[in-house]
């Protein structure tokens, strides 16, 4: 068996082809996700966001990008295709919906939306719109060890996956905002963290949908953050039978 990636893509749209720019700056894989799409061809024209601060900070590490003086010059733009964004969980799936009204499709940052009703609205959108709503998930999109893992799976290295775990051990950090204390902000760990895992499960087992059939969260060591989730697991039934943890 031979442990070899295989070559990254060439560029797919010519120069000046397919515009984009970010809003929302909340989480630091914007620039992973604006990154990737520079590497796809794609050319970044705008950024904005309320902490001018943020902004500044995205400029200086790609100085292409103007810097809008509010969110509708970005959805008004007619040349702009695509708008990229890691606001607060929270509000990522209201901006995706004015994104797709506006005409432009969406990549958002995981967890692309905290509430079911967020996801019902998001699933109305893309019908009602024709526009698409996708989600970075960073651990798998931009990660060798996954990419590898696709590989052999395509190639039939590993034969039908039956069963997958996922584990995502995360560093809690000095500098994290309030936000990120907040279920109501963040949607809690299983669907901020979680949902890393529960993506590759879905997407490693070629499943469409699968069944949480047991899942806790629990706060050990943080009583200061009363609603911060810092353990979570769940285990879940695939559509194809396929089971994760």
């Amino acid at each position: 068996m031979e442990l070899h990636l295989p070559p990254k893509p060439t560029p797919t749209v010519l120069p000046g082809e397919f515009r984009f720019a970010a809003a929302g700056l909340a989480h630091g894989h914007i620039y992973g996700m604006v990154n990737g799409l520079l590497d796809a061809g794609a050319e970044l024209v705008g950024v904005w966001d309320e902490d001018l601060k943020k902004v500044s900070a995205f400029q200086s590490a790609f100085p292409q990008a103007h810097a809008a003086s509010c969110l509708d010059e970005l959805l008004d733009a007619h040349d702009i295709s695509l708008i990229v964004s890691a606001a607060v969980p929270s509000e990522r799936c209201p901006l995706g919906l004015r994104v797709m009204a506006a005409g432009k499709d969406y990549f958002v940052d995981k967890a692309p939306m905290t509430t079911p009703d967020q996801l019902a609205a998001a699933r109305r959108a893309v019908v009602e719109t024709g526009r698409k709503y996708m989600v970075y998930y960073s651990e798998r999109l931009h990660n060798e060890a996954a990419t590898l893992a696709d590989e052999l799976i395509r190639r039939g290295e590993i034969g039908r996956v039956l069963h997958m775990e996922g584990f995502g051990p995360h560093r809690l950090g000095n500098a994290r905002p309030d936000w990120f204390y907040q279920k109501a902000c963040c949607g809690g760990i299983l669907c901020d963290i979680g949902s890393h895992q529960l993506e590759q499960f879905l997407y490693f087992t070629g499943a469409e949908d699968a069944d949480i059939t047991f899942a806790r969260k629990a706060n050990y060591a943080h009583p200061g953050h009363p609603e911060f989730e810092d353990f979570g697991e769940c285990t879940a039934a695939a559509s194809n039978g396929a089971t994760g943890y």
